[in-house]
């Protein structure tokens, strides 16, 4: 049980997606042309990354370990890629937010008092 707590292939290929889609969607260097729409690709890679965390962590159980571990390997990613640290952190941070607001389970709706 321990060892499936402490496994991480499947967080270690969803940080690498988060990483390559950051780095496709905002490159950390953006060439000529590359500021056009930015706006736009930042809530789209907004809207899919928040789709495929809450689909990751529906999917997969994470321990504090696995959540420390994927924040960790995203912030390595981007930082190799030569984002900004102050970005990095910021984004990390926001990604540990958005692992835990998903990991939650769907609130019960409250009962209706009798009229």
């Amino acid at each position: 049980m321990l060892a499936k707590l402490l496994s991480t292939p499947e967080v270690d290929r969803f940080a690498d997606w988060i990483v390559a889609e950051v780095k496709k969607t905002l490159p950390a260097a953006p060439g000529s042309g590359a500021a056009k729409n930015i706006a736009q690709r930042a809530e789209k890679l907004n809207l899919s990354i928040d789709k495929q965390t809450r689909a990751f962590c529906q999917s997969t159980k994470l321990s504090i370990y696995r959540r420390a571990r994927l924040a960790a390997r995203v912030r390595e990613g981007m930082s190799a890629i030569g984002y900004p640290d102050s970005f990095v952190k910021a984004f990390s941070y926001d990604l540990l937010q958005r692992i835990q607001v998903a990991s939650k389970p769907p609130a019960k709706p409250a009962d209706k008092p009798a009229s």
